[in-house]
């Protein structure tokens, strides 16, 4: 079985490309579809710059799983924290 990330792209070190998301927008296509862009990059762009993005349409399904996964990672990012905040030293926090 392949690993969770063995298909991400990495740097020369080994460690997932991944960029900070600047912004989102989405619109929406007649009554079936959903347009998502997703604006990218490790700093604002200067006036008149293009902005890096990448522009997806999704189905309903497509739109429920994202949805789903966001929610999740939420999730586990709230749990992490409090677990973080649980096990550290009174006062520390």
């Amino acid at each position: 079985m392949a690993q969770r990330f063995d298909d991400w792209e990495k740097d020369d070190k080994g460690h997932l490309k991944v960029w900070p998301m600047l912004a989102f927008t989405t619109a929406l296509f007649g009554t079936d579809k959903v347009g998502l862009r997703l604006e990218i990059g490790t700093q604002a762009p200067k006036p008149g710059e293009p902005v890096p993005a990448l522009q997806l349409v999704l189905d309903p399904a497509q739109v429920r799983q994202l949805a789903e996964a966001l929610a999740e990672a939420e999730a586990r990012l709230l749990d992490a924290r409090f677990t973080t905040l649980a096990n550290s030293p009174p006062g520390s926090a």
